[in-house]
């Protein structure tokens, strides 16, 4: 059986996020706007929507 690890904090995840982010080229500022407008398009928190750029980086989708 796989051993689960404890969710990181949100501040975690979206530190996480921006710098996937910041890995295709954004700059941080750009890289908080896209992570922000990408929340706000599928209706989500801005910690739901950076767990789920790092989970998809992670290939964890879901």
């Amino acid at each position: 059986m796989p051993v689960r690890t404890a969710t990181p904090p949100a501040a975690d995840v979206v530190g996480l996020a921006l710098e996937v982010l910041a890995a295709q080229g954004m700059s941080r500022p750009a890289a908080q706007t896209a992570l922000k407008a990408m929340a706000r398009e599928r209706g989500l928190t801005v910690p739901r929507c950076a767990a789920l750029v790092v989970a998809a980086v992670d290939g964890r989708m879901g």
